[in-house]
């Protein structure tokens, strides 16, 4: 009996150990300054854009026609497209308004470690 209490006392003690260095309970001050002098540095690299001057008629797929991208699909340039131009999205193109068209993929990250 003193082997199975001792066993189960045992069990219970190596379990709440890994779950305290598994979940983070147990400070970890000696890493954190690992992790901050290896943090990556990040740029933003912005996407090209064509600023465009609509006419009466004009619509989203006349708009990309005009200016085609075939590096990217219909669908990931209208999301590009919708996020440099939030206003359109409840209302329709209007002759006269300025807006961006997108010609690349969304922005993307350029990371270089420092250490």
């Amino acid at each position: 009996m003193r082997i199975l209490l001792l066993a189960v006392l045992l069990f219970v003690t190596i379990h709440f150990i890994r779950l305290d260095l598994v979940e983070g309970t147990i400070p970890l001050a000696s890493f954190d300054q690992e992790q901050q002098e290896k943090q990556q540095q990040c740029e933003e690299v912005q996407m090209k854009t064509i600023p465009v001057t609509t006419v009466d008629g004009d619509t989203i797929e006349t708009l990309f026609a005009l200016y085609p991208d075939p590096e990217s699909g219909f669908i990931d340039r209208l999301s590009s497209f919708y996020a440099l131009n939030p206003h359109l999205q409840n209302q329709k193109i209007i002759g006269g308004e300025n807006i961006v068209l997108p010609l690349s993929e969304m922005q993307t990250e350029k990371c270089i470690e420092s250490e």
